[in-house]
């Protein structure tokens, strides 16, 4: 697909499903949110969806759970969350960017 094809997808408001994104054109899986400012949201239609959300979720709770494990204090947990978050925000960037899709 095109990114303006990929663009109008996610405009057209019959891909929300109850405040859901759930667009089966869409060929992404992370996707911006409605009001861009907000971040990213999971295209539900996908496959892969439920596998990445809780990718991502790891991506954030393992860090934490192995700090907290080896004995790391308060700061380092902090640190860690803060870290865990730079690295999903991102990924989630790159991979609701429209020019990953374009052909």
């Amino acid at each position: 697909m095109r990114p303006d094809e990929i663009e109008a997808c996610w405009k057209d408001p019959h891909s929300y499903k109850c405040g859901v994104y759930y667009c089966k054109t869409d060929p992404r899986v992370i996707v911006p949110r409605r009001f861009k400012w907000m971040g990213w949201t999971i295209n539900f239609a996908r496959p892969s969806a439920i596998p990445v959300l809780l990718g991502m979720i790891a991506l954030v709770g393992l860090p934490l759970a192995i700090v907290r494990a080896s004995g790391g204090g308060i700061v380092v947990s902090y640190l860690t969350v803060v870290a865990s978050i730079v690295v999903v925000c991102l990924l989630s960037a790159y991979l609701s960017s429209t020019k990953r899709w374009s052909h």
